[in-house]
Protein backbone atom coordinates (compact mmCIF):
# COMPACT_ATOMS: atom_id res chain seq x y z
CA UNK A 1 0.00 0.00 0.00
CA UNK A 2 1.23 3.38 -1.03
CA UNK A 3 0.69 5.96 1.62
CA UNK A 4 2.27 9.48 1.19
CA UNK A 5 1.01 12.34 3.86
CA UNK A 6 0.09 15.48 2.81
CA UNK A 7 -0.94 19.07 3.42
CA UNK A 8 -4.25 19.96 5.25
CA UNK A 9 -4.60 22.28 2.34
CA UNK A 10 -4.44 19.89 -0.68
CA UNK A 11 -6.45 17.42 1.58
CA UNK A 12 -9.71 20.05 1.40
CA UNK A 13 -9.09 20.53 -2.09
CA UNK A 14 -9.51 16.76 -2.41
CA UNK A 15 -12.89 16.80 -0.65
CA UNK A 16 -13.93 19.43 -2.48
CA UNK A 17 -14.35 18.32 -6.04
CA UNK A 18 -15.77 15.47 -7.59
CA UNK A 19 -12.62 13.23 -6.80
CA UNK A 20 -14.73 12.37 -3.63
CA UNK A 21 -17.12 10.66 -5.79
CA UNK A 22 -14.17 7.54 -6.87
CA UNK A 23 -12.58 7.53 -3.15
CA UNK A 24 -13.96 4.11 -1.36
CA UNK A 25 -13.63 5.48 2.13
CA UNK A 26 -12.98 8.57 3.79
CA UNK A 27 -12.40 9.05 7.55
CA UNK A 28 -11.53 11.83 9.89
CA UNK A 29 -10.75 12.29 13.04
CA UNK A 30 -10.31 16.07 15.19
CA UNK A 31 -6.75 15.94 14.72
CA UNK A 32 -5.90 13.51 11.83
CA UNK A 33 -7.20 12.82 7.77
CA UNK A 34 -7.59 9.34 5.66
CA UNK A 35 -8.83 9.02 2.45
CA UNK A 36 -8.04 6.02 0.41
CA UNK A 37 -7.80 5.09 -3.28
CA UNK A 38 -8.74 2.72 -5.44
CA UNK A 39 -9.20 -0.87 -4.08
CA UNK A 40 -6.74 -3.24 -3.24
CA UNK A 41 -8.46 -5.87 -1.20
CA UNK A 42 -12.36 -6.20 -0.06
CA UNK A 43 -14.22 -8.32 1.98
CA UNK A 44 -17.93 -7.77 1.90
CA UNK A 45 -20.18 -10.66 4.09
CA UNK A 46 -21.84 -11.36 6.93
CA UNK A 47 -19.39 -13.00 9.54
CA UNK A 48 -19.80 -13.06 13.50
CA UNK A 49 -18.55 -10.55 15.18
CA UNK A 50 -16.47 -12.65 16.92
CA UNK A 51 -14.83 -13.08 13.80
CA UNK A 52 -13.86 -9.37 13.25
CA UNK A 53 -10.25 -8.95 14.46
CA UNK A 54 -9.73 -12.15 13.26
CA UNK A 55 -10.91 -11.44 9.96
CA UNK A 56 -9.19 -8.18 9.54
CA UNK A 57 -5.86 -9.50 10.64
CA UNK A 58 -5.53 -12.22 8.15
CA UNK A 59 -6.82 -9.55 5.46
CA UNK A 60 -3.64 -7.16 6.52
CA UNK A 61 -1.09 -9.96 6.23
CA UNK A 62 -1.94 -10.96 3.25
CA UNK A 63 -1.47 -7.39 2.00
CA UNK A 64 2.23 -7.15 3.13
CA UNK A 65 5.14 -7.02 0.88
CA UNK A 66 7.43 -7.23 3.06
CA UNK A 67 7.00 -8.24 7.18
CA UNK A 68 7.91 -4.39 8.28
CA UNK A 69 5.13 -2.93 6.26
CA UNK A 70 2.10 -1.28 7.78
CA UNK A 71 -0.86 -1.73 5.82
CA UNK A 72 -4.32 0.07 6.82
CA UNK A 73 -7.71 -1.36 6.73
CA UNK A 74 -10.78 0.51 6.72
CA UNK A 75 -13.97 -0.78 7.65
CA UNK A 76 -17.88 -0.50 8.31
CA UNK A 77 -19.77 -3.31 10.50
CA UNK A 78 -22.94 -3.26 10.69
CA UNK A 79 -25.66 -3.11 13.95
CA UNK A 80 -26.85 -6.88 13.41
CA UNK A 81 -24.93 -9.81 12.57
CA UNK A 82 -27.11 -10.67 9.75
CA UNK A 83 -25.87 -7.51 7.79
CA UNK A 84 -22.69 -7.72 6.06
CA UNK A 85 -19.58 -6.43 7.32
CA UNK A 86 -17.44 -4.69 4.08
CA UNK A 87 -13.62 -4.29 4.80
CA UNK A 88 -11.45 -2.23 2.10
CA UNK A 89 -7.92 -2.11 1.77
CA UNK A 90 -7.10 1.32 -0.73
CA UNK A 91 -4.35 0.95 -3.21
CA UNK A 92 -3.25 4.02 -2.04
CA UNK A 93 -4.06 6.32 1.13
CA UNK A 94 -3.45 9.90 1.77
CA UNK A 95 -3.23 11.38 4.95
CA UNK A 96 -2.71 14.93 6.47
CA UNK A 97 -3.84 16.71 10.00
CA UNK A 98 -7.52 17.80 10.02
CA UNK A 99 -8.98 19.54 7.40
CA UNK A 100 -11.44 21.38 9.10
CA UNK A 101 -9.93 24.71 9.92
CA UNK A 102 -9.49 25.26 6.27
CA UNK A 103 -13.31 24.63 5.68
CA UNK A 104 -15.69 27.96 4.99
CA UNK A 105 -18.51 26.13 3.18
CA UNK A 106 -21.77 27.66 3.57
CA UNK A 107 -25.13 25.82 3.59
CA UNK A 108 -27.08 26.06 0.73
CA UNK A 109 -30.99 25.53 1.52
CA UNK A 110 -32.59 22.65 -0.06
CA UNK A 111 -35.72 21.36 -1.29
CA UNK A 112 -36.30 17.97 0.46
CA UNK A 113 -39.52 15.65 0.24
CA UNK A 114 -40.49 13.38 2.74
CA UNK A 115 -41.04 10.04 1.00
CA UNK A 116 -41.13 7.43 3.44
CA UNK A 117 -40.41 6.62 7.65
CA UNK A 118 -42.73 5.56 10.33
CA UNK A 119 -44.68 8.43 11.79
CA UNK A 120 -44.52 10.43 14.77
CA UNK A 121 -47.04 8.44 16.74
CA UNK A 122 -45.78 4.80 15.78
CA UNK A 123 -42.27 5.90 17.50
CA UNK A 124 -44.24 6.91 20.85
CA UNK A 125 -46.05 3.59 20.69
CA UNK A 126 -42.74 1.85 20.43
CA UNK A 127 -41.76 3.72 23.72
CA UNK A 128 -44.74 2.99 25.07
CA UNK A 129 -44.28 -0.75 23.81
CA UNK A 130 -40.87 -0.40 25.66
CA UNK A 131 -42.03 0.89 28.70
CA UNK A 132 -43.96 -1.66 29.18
CA UNK A 133 -41.52 -4.17 28.80
CA UNK A 134 -39.61 -2.84 31.84
CA UNK A 135 -42.29 -3.94 34.25
CA UNK A 136 -41.91 -7.53 32.94
CA UNK A 137 -38.75 -8.53 31.95
CA UNK A 138 -35.35 -7.66 33.03
CA UNK A 139 -35.00 -5.23 30.28
CA UNK A 140 -33.26 -1.94 31.73
CA UNK A 141 -32.59 0.11 29.05
CA UNK A 142 -33.56 0.48 25.31
CA UNK A 143 -32.55 2.19 22.36
CA UNK A 144 -35.48 2.66 19.52
CA UNK A 145 -34.94 4.50 16.36
CA UNK A 146 -36.52 5.58 13.65
CA UNK A 147 -35.52 6.32 9.98
CA UNK A 148 -36.67 8.93 7.26
CA UNK A 149 -36.00 8.70 3.44
CA UNK A 150 -36.17 12.10 1.73
CA UNK A 151 -35.88 13.11 -1.40
CA UNK A 152 -34.07 15.88 -3.20
CA UNK A 153 -35.06 18.06 -6.46
CA UNK A 154 -31.29 18.08 -7.56
CA UNK A 155 -28.28 15.44 -7.14
CA UNK A 156 -26.94 15.68 -3.50
CA UNK A 157 -22.96 17.01 -4.00
CA UNK A 158 -21.30 14.78 -1.87
CA UNK A 159 -18.50 17.03 -1.29
CA UNK A 160 -19.88 19.93 -0.13
CA UNK A 161 -22.16 17.90 1.74
CA UNK A 162 -18.52 16.12 3.75
CA UNK A 163 -17.46 19.47 4.28
CA UNK A 164 -20.37 20.91 5.98
CA UNK A 165 -20.54 17.60 8.22
CA UNK A 166 -17.06 18.48 8.93
CA UNK A 167 -17.85 21.68 10.12
CA UNK A 168 -20.88 20.46 11.85
CA UNK A 169 -18.67 18.41 14.96
CA UNK A 170 -14.88 19.71 14.87
CA UNK A 171 -14.37 17.34 18.19
CA UNK A 172 -16.16 14.56 16.79
CA UNK A 173 -15.32 11.78 13.83
CA UNK A 174 -16.32 12.28 9.81
CA UNK A 175 -16.46 9.62 7.88
CA UNK A 176 -17.79 8.44 3.91
CA UNK A 177 -17.75 4.83 2.96
CA UNK A 178 -18.76 3.53 -0.25
CA UNK A 179 -21.76 0.91 -0.09
CA UNK A 180 -21.62 -0.07 -3.79
CA UNK A 181 -23.52 1.26 -6.85
CA UNK A 182 -22.37 4.67 -6.46
CA UNK A 183 -24.40 5.11 -2.83
CA UNK A 184 -22.61 6.36 0.18
CA UNK A 185 -22.51 5.67 4.02
CA UNK A 186 -22.01 9.28 5.82
CA UNK A 187 -21.84 10.80 8.66
CA UNK A 188 -20.37 13.05 11.61
CA UNK A 189 -20.02 10.52 14.60
CA UNK A 190 -19.51 11.99 18.22
CA UNK A 191 -19.32 9.08 20.05
CA UNK A 192 -15.81 6.99 20.21
CA UNK A 193 -15.95 3.28 20.45
CA UNK A 194 -12.37 2.27 21.17
CA UNK A 195 -9.08 3.45 19.84
CA UNK A 196 -5.57 2.12 19.93
CA UNK A 197 -2.43 3.79 20.01
CA UNK A 198 0.57 1.47 21.18
CA UNK A 199 -0.97 0.50 24.29
CA UNK A 200 -3.12 3.13 24.96
CA UNK A 201 -6.92 2.01 25.22
CA UNK A 202 -9.68 4.91 24.74
CA UNK A 203 -13.52 4.64 25.15
CA UNK A 204 -16.18 7.58 24.80
CA UNK A 205 -19.33 6.43 25.61
CA UNK A 206 -22.26 8.71 25.50
CA UNK A 207 -25.95 8.28 27.00
CA UNK A 208 -28.18 11.06 27.85
CA UNK A 209 -29.17 14.12 25.76
CA UNK A 210 -30.97 17.09 25.13
CA UNK A 211 -30.95 19.20 21.88
CA UNK A 212 -28.63 22.19 22.20
CA UNK A 213 -29.86 25.77 21.95
CA UNK A 214 -28.89 29.03 20.34
CA UNK A 215 -29.73 30.65 23.64
CA UNK A 216 -26.25 30.35 25.87
CA UNK A 217 -28.87 30.59 28.98
CA UNK A 218 -31.22 27.40 27.63
CA UNK A 219 -27.66 25.64 27.30
CA UNK A 220 -26.38 26.15 30.51
CA UNK A 221 -29.70 24.96 31.90
CA UNK A 222 -29.78 21.49 29.47
CA UNK A 223 -26.29 21.17 31.02
CA UNK A 224 -27.40 21.32 34.41
CA UNK A 225 -30.90 19.39 34.09
CA UNK A 226 -28.15 16.33 32.29
CA UNK A 227 -26.24 16.39 35.26
CA UNK A 228 -29.00 16.75 37.59
CA UNK A 229 -31.47 14.08 36.73
CA UNK A 230 -32.15 10.40 37.51
CA UNK A 231 -33.32 9.65 34.66
CA UNK A 232 -30.44 10.64 32.38
CA UNK A 233 -27.58 9.83 34.91
CA UNK A 234 -29.44 6.24 35.22
CA UNK A 235 -29.40 5.36 31.36
CA UNK A 236 -25.85 6.69 31.02
CA UNK A 237 -24.37 4.59 34.15
CA UNK A 238 -26.20 1.63 32.15
CA UNK A 239 -23.72 2.31 29.28
CA UNK A 240 -20.43 3.35 31.44
CA UNK A 241 -20.66 0.04 33.58
CA UNK A 242 -20.74 -2.03 30.28
CA UNK A 243 -17.92 -0.40 28.97
CA UNK A 244 -16.06 -0.53 32.33
CA UNK A 245 -16.88 -4.32 32.36
CA UNK A 246 -15.69 -5.36 28.38
CA UNK A 247 -12.63 -2.77 28.50
CA UNK A 248 -11.21 -4.56 32.88
CA UNK A 249 -10.61 -7.39 30.38
CA UNK A 250 -8.01 -5.93 28.04
CA UNK A 251 -6.74 -3.22 30.15
CA UNK A 252 -4.85 -2.66 33.46
CA UNK A 253 -4.52 0.54 35.13
CA UNK A 254 -7.97 1.40 33.61
CA UNK A 255 -9.53 4.97 34.82
CA UNK A 256 -13.08 5.75 34.58
CA UNK A 257 -14.29 9.02 36.39
CA UNK A 258 -16.57 8.65 38.93
CA UNK A 259 -19.26 11.48 37.37
CA UNK A 260 -19.79 12.52 33.93
CA UNK A 261 -19.26 15.52 32.01
CA UNK A 262 -21.73 17.30 29.32
CA UNK A 263 -20.34 17.73 25.66
CA UNK A 264 -21.77 19.93 22.90
CA UNK A 265 -22.44 19.50 18.89
CA UNK A 266 -23.57 21.82 16.54
CA UNK A 267 -27.49 19.97 17.47
CA UNK A 268 -26.80 18.25 20.58
CA UNK A 269 -25.14 18.24 24.83
CA UNK A 270 -24.40 14.45 25.34
CA UNK A 271 -23.50 12.94 28.99
CA UNK A 272 -20.07 11.54 28.60
CA UNK A 273 -17.32 9.75 30.19
CA UNK A 274 -13.86 9.26 28.98
CA UNK A 275 -12.73 6.18 30.27
CA UNK A 276 -8.65 5.25 29.18
CA UNK A 277 -6.11 2.29 29.91
CA UNK A 278 -3.18 0.19 29.39
CA UNK A 279 -3.40 -3.28 27.27
CA UNK A 280 -2.96 -6.06 29.32
CA UNK A 281 -1.79 -8.00 26.26
CA UNK A 282 0.84 -5.95 23.55
CA UNK A 283 -1.21 -8.46 20.62
CA UNK A 284 -4.83 -7.06 21.98
CA UNK A 285 -5.69 -4.82 18.80
CA UNK A 286 -8.61 -2.14 18.45
CA UNK A 287 -10.69 -3.93 16.94
CA UNK A 288 -10.69 -6.73 19.21
CA UNK A 289 -11.98 -4.72 21.61
CA UNK A 290 -14.40 -3.20 19.68
CA UNK A 291 -16.06 -6.13 18.28
CA UNK A 292 -16.56 -7.02 22.07
CA UNK A 293 -17.77 -3.56 23.14
CA UNK A 294 -20.14 -3.93 20.39
CA UNK A 295 -23.33 -2.99 20.20
CA UNK A 296 -22.86 -1.35 23.44
CA UNK A 297 -26.03 -0.33 25.57
CA UNK A 298 -25.73 3.18 24.13
CA UNK A 299 -27.28 2.23 20.56
CA UNK A 300 -28.47 -1.22 21.50
CA UNK A 301 -29.58 -1.46 25.48
CA UNK A 302 -29.25 -3.44 28.41
CA UNK A 303 -29.04 -6.28 28.81
CA UNK A 304 -27.87 -6.85 25.36
CA UNK A 305 -29.49 -9.87 24.35
CA UNK A 306 -33.08 -8.85 25.76
CA UNK A 307 -32.49 -5.01 24.39
CA UNK A 308 -31.70 -6.46 20.90
CA UNK A 309 -34.84 -8.55 21.01
CA UNK A 310 -36.91 -5.89 21.95
CA UNK A 311 -35.55 -3.42 19.04
CA UNK A 312 -36.23 -6.99 16.48
CA UNK A 313 -40.19 -6.47 17.77
CA UNK A 314 -40.55 -2.82 17.68
CA UNK A 315 -38.77 -1.67 15.10
CA UNK A 316 -40.37 -2.22 11.66
CA UNK A 317 -36.92 -1.68 9.33
CA UNK A 318 -33.82 -2.72 9.10
CA UNK A 319 -30.63 -0.54 10.54
CA UNK A 320 -28.36 -1.53 8.70
CA UNK A 321 -25.00 0.13 9.05
CA UNK A 322 -26.97 2.46 11.78
CA UNK A 323 -25.95 1.99 15.05
CA UNK A 324 -22.70 0.01 13.58
CA UNK A 325 -19.59 1.06 13.98
CA UNK A 326 -16.78 2.56 11.17
CA UNK A 327 -13.18 3.26 11.39
CA UNK A 328 -9.98 1.79 10.49
CA UNK A 329 -7.35 -0.15 11.86
CA UNK A 330 -3.08 -1.55 11.16
CA UNK A 331 -1.52 -4.43 11.03
CA UNK A 332 0.21 -3.57 14.25
CA UNK A 333 -2.87 -3.39 16.36
CA UNK A 334 -3.85 0.07 16.02
CA UNK A 335 -7.00 1.65 15.07
CA UNK A 336 -9.94 4.05 15.82
CA UNK A 337 -13.80 2.55 15.66
CA UNK A 338 -16.67 5.08 16.21
CA UNK A 339 -20.45 4.33 16.50
CA UNK A 340 -21.84 4.87 13.43
CA UNK A 341 -24.61 7.71 14.89
CA UNK A 342 -25.61 10.99 13.03
CA UNK A 343 -25.47 9.46 9.72
CA UNK A 344 -27.35 8.58 6.42
CA UNK A 345 -27.06 6.03 3.67
CA UNK A 346 -26.63 8.82 0.47
CA UNK A 347 -27.66 8.14 -3.06
CA UNK A 348 -28.11 10.20 -6.36
CA UNK A 349 -31.14 12.16 -5.04
CA UNK A 350 -32.48 10.48 -2.30
CA UNK A 351 -30.89 10.26 1.42
CA UNK A 352 -32.51 7.38 4.52
CA UNK A 353 -31.37 9.70 7.34
CA UNK A 354 -31.38 7.56 11.38
CA UNK A 355 -31.79 8.59 14.80
CA UNK A 356 -32.60 6.86 17.92
CA UNK A 357 -33.02 7.63 21.49
CA UNK A 358 -32.05 5.88 24.33
CA UNK A 359 -35.10 4.46 26.60
CA UNK A 360 -35.31 4.13 30.36
CA UNK A 361 -39.01 3.56 32.71
CA UNK A 362 -38.91 7.37 32.92
CA UNK A 363 -38.68 8.11 29.76
CA UNK A 364 -41.36 10.29 28.04
CA UNK A 365 -42.77 9.45 24.59
CA UNK A 366 -42.94 12.89 22.86
CA UNK A 367 -39.27 13.91 24.92
CA UNK A 368 -38.20 10.96 22.94
CA UNK A 369 -39.08 11.58 19.55
CA UNK A 370 -38.06 15.22 20.21
CA UNK A 371 -34.79 13.95 20.89
CA UNK A 372 -34.37 11.72 17.80
CA UNK A 373 -35.54 14.91 15.36
CA UNK A 374 -32.69 16.47 16.86
CA UNK A 375 -30.55 14.22 16.33
CA UNK A 376 -32.13 13.81 12.46
CA UNK A 377 -31.12 17.50 11.80
CA UNK A 378 -27.34 16.89 12.77
CA UNK A 379 -27.62 15.47 9.20
CA UNK A 380 -30.49 17.06 7.43
CA UNK A 381 -28.77 20.75 8.13
CA UNK A 382 -25.53 19.87 6.74
CA UNK A 383 -27.65 18.87 3.52
CA UNK A 384 -29.45 22.29 4.03
CA UNK A 385 -33.19 20.33 4.62
CA UNK A 386 -35.27 21.65 7.33
CA UNK A 387 -36.93 18.87 9.04
CA UNK A 388 -39.41 21.28 10.62
CA UNK A 389 -40.02 22.54 7.50
CA UNK A 390 -40.08 19.60 5.38
CA UNK A 391 -42.49 18.25 7.69
CA UNK A 392 -45.28 20.69 7.33
CA UNK A 393 -44.85 20.26 3.35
Amino acid sequence: MKREVIGFSQMSEITSNQELDSTPFFFSSPTCTFIGHGVEREFNQAIPFSKLAETASQLLEEAKNDPSDNPMLFGIVPFSEENPTRFILPKELSVSSSTRAQIDDQIQSANGKLISGPTGEQYKQGVLDAIELFANTELDKVVLSRAIEVATDEDIDQSALLNRLLQSNPKGYTFSAALGNGNKLMGASPELLCSKRGTHIVSNPLAGSRPRSASAEINAEHVQSLLNTGKDLHEHSLVVQEVERVLSRYCHHLHTPMIPSVIETKTMLHLSTLLEGEASEPTTTALTVAADLHPTPAVCGFPRETAYNAIRDIEKFDRGYFTGMVGWCDSRGNGEWVITIRCAEVQKRSMKVFAGAGIVDESQPESELDETGAKMSTFLSAAGIDLKEMLKA
